[in-house]
Order: structure tokens, then sequence, then C-alpha cells
């Protein structure tokens, strides 16, 4: 009887598991578009995995705009779960989603965050360029927040504490960086220390510019490291 009802129970354990939903949502960077995406969407998809390579204009609309709509596009994909994949400033628009669901019962459960060169804390190169007004109007309304300076919506936005990140570090091999006009190792557009939360279950550095790491075959394998596994 015991026997029986043990087998029983297990399969209702791997019939629940098996039918429950979970997504993998791709969050290209600032002036990009999923298009840039579309590496790792098909690695992922290759490894039989649900994935939205999700956009959203993140030139001409404010970044919490784009978090709102985000997490309306998530919760119309009446999910369980899902992870994240970020790229760049994609990794804040996560962060931002996450302070304005987290008292939502009705948002999919969040299991892991891969974070691909994120300017957590801004990024260096937005710096150079933030107060040249061309760029300003080039950019758009995110330019700012993506300084390093401590009033950056970049250093407001929630810091994720009850989550598992993986964050992906791009460096130079010469410990110069790619961009000379930032001090100490950089990406070309920003530094470890910029990218780095505190709050990260780990993260690890690899030889890449800002913008060709998502389409490094190592980061692939890292990325699905990570969203199977936990770790890098």
């Amino acid at each position: 009887m015991k026997t029986t009802l043990k087998f029983f129970t297990l399969l209702l354990i791997i019939t629940f598991t098996s039918s429950a939903t979970q997504k993998v949502y791709l969050i290209h960077g600032y002036g990009s578009a999923p298009i840039f995406m579309i590496t790792i969407e098909n690695y992922l998809k290759s490894k039989k995995m649900d994935v939205v390579n999700y956009g959203y204009p993140s030139i001409t609309t404010d970044l919490e705009i784009c978090a709102e709509s985000l997490g309306t596009d998530i919760k119309r994909q009446k999910t369980d779960s899902i992870s994240f994949v970020t790229h760049s400033m994609g990794a804040l628009l996560v962060r931002s989603l996450l302070g304005k669901v987290e008292k939502d019962t009705c948002f999919p459960k969040i299991n892991r965050i891969v974070m691909i060169t994120p300017p957590n804390h801004g990024a260096e190169l937005a710096d150079i360029i933030a107060n040249n007004k061309v760029f300003q109007f080039i950019l758009g309304p995110n330019l700012k927040h993506l300084i390093t300076d401590t009033s950056s919506l970049a250093n407001h936005l929630p810091v994720p504490t009850k989550y598992e990140i993986g964050i992906i570090i791009g460096v130079s091999k010469n410990k110069n960086g790619y961009n000379a006009f930032i001090k100490g190792n950089n990406d070309g557009y920003l530094t470890p220390e910029s990218a780095k939360l505190g709050t990260e279950k780990e993260d690890i550095y690899v030889p890449s510019g800002h913008a060709m790491i998502i389409h490094n075959k190592k980061v692939l394998k890292l990325v699905y490291s990570f969203l199977t596994l936990g770790n890098f």
C-alpha cells in the first residue's frame, strides 16, 4: 500500500512539473533590438527552452515606462515561471520590473537571472557623453539613467536579493581595457566594478567587448549553465 501511494505521489509530481510552463525572456540593451539577441535565442531554443526575445523602445521611451510594458507582456503570456537573460541596460529594465511586481501575487515565479555586461552602477561611457547636447538629443531620456553618479537611476533601482543572479562581465586581455578614456580594465563601455551588484550568486569574466559578447560561444554555454544549474 505504501509503495503504491509513493508511486502515485511521484506520478503527480512528475505530471505537475511537466505541465508547468517556463519561459526565458531575453532583454536587449540600450539602442539595440531583439535581432541582436538572436544568437542567444537560437542557442537556447536548440536546448529546447521556451524563449521570448523581447523588444522595447530603449532610446525613445523612459526605462521605467518600458519596465511596466515588460510586466504587462509577461502576465499576458500566462506562464508559471520565468527566467531572464539581459544584455547591458536590459539588466536595469529587469531591476525596475522587479521593484514593480514584488508584491504582485499574480506575477509568475522568477527563477534565475543572467546579466551580461550590466551597467548596474552606470556606465563610464555614459559619463563621457552625457553632457553633450547632441548625444542627449540623439540618445533620448535613458542616457541620464546610465551615468555612474550616485544620483542616477542605475544606482537607485532595487537591488535583487532573493533571486539567483549570475553576472557575465566583459574585460580585455590588456589590463588597460578596450576604451582608453575609461580608467582601468573595461569592455569599452563600463568597468567590472560598475557591472557588479554585490548580491549576485556568481560572476565570471570573459575576454570580450561590450557589444560582441552576446555572440561569444563561451558566453552561450555560460548562460545555459546558469539557467539550468544555477552556476557557471
